[in-house]
């Protein structure tokens, strides 16, 4: 049903069946105004018409870059109802990673949301040919600017449209073909655009529906805030909302997170497991600057919380009087003051999220689960978990539509009717993760056992050590990154004897931590270099080392003098900060280097005599 239709045409039969329902709210000048179906069906078909008269043929691409934002929304839909086919570019993007994928998806129209991605695009205009039109959402700071290729989002939306015409766009959408390209975060080199058609889209987003029926059984409050550049940000902003009762918010500033969680009190929250930590993080430094009382009680509380916990996880009886008291006297108002006390779902993807961050979140009485997917699935997951409060370590059940086998080296693979349709302009890319008997490789090494998925590592990632171990560096990655003082950690340790680390501390929750305890600094690199914070990260090292092997236990790291910056040419981080770790180890290389004696190594090749030169 869902393979023969396309998201515009959703959109239309929602406005038709519910116009005067709130398809979402958007804060502008403070407040939080309503969308209702009717105006949002308006809105989209009105810059469809704009896009048309700029000249938008079936089939060309339109690249929008910005944050999540109301008119991000419109844009996309009203380019795929004019037959376009969209792509988001990352907020964070570099200048050259801005150009390469103009120049890779040879988008005709670029949508950017204000100044600042205008002037990222005006500096290589003459050198992307197909680009013909530039359209400003915010043109309020573009005073002075050459205005002969540039269209405020306003003039888009000066066509008027009924809904006559936006049913006539909408049934006009072949399902069949391209509605939009999602780029990989390219970690060992360029992105790749992964290609998704309409009718594939929607059955593969709706299987996230069916995996968590909950969003269809009533109406949901939700926060928008990821990039809707990537699929799950897509999902949650655009697609979901369409096939259930989820209700998107935008806030004013999505660098203001925190304060949009607290005005919206989400009753679902889709997430990244960074936000998770980073949240937790803030919350664990408030504890630590409340009074003495407060943080007996918090003691008091996390004791009962963790025997409730595991006794849940255990399958055992719930309904702990105790627990009851603690939630209610402690932990609720720890999370009112997070926005996140009304949440009956959180559902974290994207990244694996460490087991010891799911469990404080469940023991503050947060239904927490993990989810599983890729770009490749064109916004349907792989796998998740449903619990309640189920138990961390693992992404659950296999969701609606797949077929799962663990191949050669136990890489996950996929076989269903959610793969997307290749990679854009890459036919040997493509052919390489989607075989012609429709098995999709994942490149991800899993575990698969009564019914449940555990996520091991990439493939290419493994570390073998000198001595021959085999190791799976996010497993130790993730228990340093569980530290509220830890942005990001990466483990080295391939042919060679020991392990070791690279850590970017968080400069928030650290800089919090000086001055509490009156440790001077000017900026981050001074404070990375202290004395006292090298002290506050080596105990969070050995907290990590606590729960690792020997072979795997970390013996040494350095902490980044500088923060990584995705939008930085050159740096070692993707847009969605994911490490690239041959950069990592290239930039960092002495870093890397001061964590080993080499004298052994030295002594051997002395005796070798320069043979092999």
């Amino acid at each position: 049903m869902l393979k023969s239709k396309s998201a515009p045409l959703l959109l239309a039969e929602r406005a038709r069946r519910e116009p005067q329902g709130v398809a979402y709210r958007a804060k502008k000048l403070g407040l939080y105004e309503e969308r209702t179906w009717r105006e949002y069906a308006a809105l989209v078909a009105r810059c469809a018409l704009g896009f048309r008269a700029l000249g938008l043929e079936r089939g060309e691409r339109v690249a929008i870059m910005g944050d999540a934002c109301e008119e991000w929304l419109i844009a996309d839909l009203g380019a795929q109802a004019a037959g376009g086919i969209t792509y988001g570019l990352y907020p964070t993007a570099s200048s050259a990673e801005v150009e390469y994928q103009m120049r890779d998806g040879g988008a005709a129209i670029f949508v950017a949301e204000g100044q600042e991605y205008v002037d990222k695009i005006l500096p290589i205009a003459e050198r992307l040919p197909a680009l013909r039109h530039i359209v400003v959402i915010d043109d309020a700071a573009m005073f002075g600017y050459d205005r002969t290729q540039i269209t405020s989002f306003d003039e888009l939306l000066a066509r008027q449209a009924d809904s006559r015409t936006f049913d006539e766009l909408a049934k006009a959408v072949d399902p069949a073909a391209p509605a939009f390209i999602v780029y990989t975060s390219g970690t060992t080199g360029n992105p790749k655009g992964a290609l998704v058609t309409h009718g594939t889209h929607l059955a593969a987003a709706n299987n996230v529906a069916q995996h968590y029926p909950v969003l269809a059984a009533q109406r949901h409050r939700t926060v928008a805030y990821l990039p809707l550049c990537h699929i799950l940000g897509r999902d949650i902003a655009i697609t979901l909302p369409l096939l259930t009762q989820l209700v998107p918010h935008f806030g004013e500033n999505v660098e203001d997170l925190p304060q949009t969680l607290y005005e919206v009190a989400p009753t679902v929250l889709f997430t990244v497991p960074r936000y998770l930590q980073k949240l937790a993080a803030q919350a664990l430094v408030g504890l630590g600057n409340t009074s003495a009382a407060k943080r007996v009680a918090y003691e008091a509380a996390m004791r009962i919380g963790r025997r409730h916990a595991k006794a849940r996880w255990e399958g055992k009886k719930n309904g702990s009087v105790l627990y009851t008291a603690a939630v209610q006297l402690v932990f609720r108002h720890l999370l009112e003051k997070l926005g996140l006390d009304q949440a009956e779902l959180v559902i974290s993807g994207g990244a694996p999220l460490p087991p010891e961050t799911m469990a404080l979140w469940q023991i503050w009485g947060v239904n927490v689960v993990e989810m599983y997917g890729q770009t490749e699935e064109a916004g349907a997951i792989i796998s998740g978990q449903q619990g309640p409060f189920p138990r961390p370590g693992n992404v659950g059940s296999v969701a609606p539509g797949w077929q799962l086998k663990l191949g050669e080296n136990d890489e996950i693979q996929v076989r269903g009717e959610h793969a997307f349709a290749g990679y854009w302009g890459k036919p040997e890319a493509t052919r390489e993760v989607l075989g012609e008997d429709g098995w999709l490789r994942t490149g991800d090494i899993g575990e698969y056992r009564d019914g449940v998925l555990r996520l091991v590592d990439r493939a290419r990632d493994f570390i073998v050590t000198a001595g021959g171990k085999t190791l799976s560096p996010s497993y130790i990655e993730n228990l340093v990154r569980a530290s509220p003082y830890v942005a990001e950690a990466m483990v080295v340790g391939h042919a060679r004897r020991y392990i070791t680390a690279l850590i970017e501390i968080d400069y928030d929750t650290v800089a919090d931590w000086a001055r509490n305890h009156d440790v001077a600094y000017t900026g981050f690199t001074s404070l990375a270099q202290h004395a006292a914070v090298q002290k506050l990260i080596a105990g969070e090292v050995e907290r990590a080392n606590a729960e690792l092997s020997r072979v795997e236990q970390i013996k040494a790291f350095r902490i980044l003098p500088k923060v990584l910056d995705p939008e930085e040419e050159g740096e070692p981080v993707t847009p969605t900060r994911k490490l690239k770790r041959a950069q990592m180890l290239e930039r960092f290389r002495e870093l890397v280097e001061s964590m080993y004696d080499d004298r052994e190594e030295r002594l051997v090749a002395t005796g070798a005599g320069g043979i092999l030169n």
